[in-house]
């Protein structure tokens, strides 16, 4: 059963991007027009925002909402909850026709002792309608059904700090979708065995690491990167 912030997060991105699919369909004839079809990709980027800030303004009025690309809606500096959202990851995806990107929405609780944590998060493969989402203690989820990280053996998994240290910059771009949050997916969802990011990732990013956590895999941070692995 999901919460109803869940519920909310989850309806929420879906119903902010349903215009996305034809958006999808409109770009594939503009890669002759690369200027236009940048243009057209900011313009379905700024509606996926417009339309999560109504939503969540009217079902959530007392939460902040936080957007990767700096811009926010603060009720109160002191808000017990917030919405972390990237409107779009894998941009440059999009802009060429390809369905690579995602839009994330994270759910962060503020403690009495002035410490943030992440209890609930989604991420949405639009083009391909795929939701990962998880809560805190409750298990990741794909569609409804229960999602695990890989048990594959080879590859030499990462699972320590002294592993994470020696992560070297060609390691850093192994697998790279061109979409940081869909990595983030496919490892929790088995499609993928681990991933690698940069040390001073944002909080919109980390935030997501909640859905490997609850899909049974590591998030191992070293001088250099961050690791998820299963």
């Amino acid at each position: 059963m999901r919460s109803a912030n869940l519920n909310i997060i989850i309806k929420s991105l879906e119903k902010s991007t349903t215009h996305v699919a034809r958006d999808f369909s409109e770009l594939e004839n503009l890669q002759s027009n690369p200027v236009s079809a940048a243009k057209f990709a900011d313009a379905c980027v700024r509606k996926i925002k417009k339309l999560l800030v109504e939503d969540l303004t009217k079902i959530r009025p007392e939460y902040n909402i936080y957007f990767s690309d700096g811009e926010s809606v603060i009720r109160s500096e002191t808000a017990e909850y917030s919405f972390l959202i990237n409107a779009l990851d894998g941009f440059d995806n999009l802009v060429r026709s390809c369905p690579d990107f995602t839009t994330t929405m994270a759910l962060q609780h503020l403690g009495k002792d002035g410490k943030k944590e992440t209890i609930s998060s989604a991420i949405l493969k639009i083009v391909a309608n795929e939701t990962y989402y998880c809560e805190k203690g409750f298990g990741a989820f794909l569609n409804n059904r229960r999602i695990r990280v890989s048990k594959r053996t080879s590859g030499g998994f990462v699972a320590s700090t002294q592993d994470a240290n020696l992560v070297d910059d060609k390691k850093l771009s192994l697998r790279n979708y061109g979409c940081q949050t869909m990595e983030v997916a496919y490892v929790a969802s088995s499609k993928t065995e681990k991933a690698f990011f940069a040390k001073d990732s944002n909080e919109f990013l980390t935030s997501l690491f909640l859905l490997v956590k609850e899909a049974g895999g590591k998030v191992v941070e070293g001088e250099k990167a961050v690791v998820i692995s299963c």
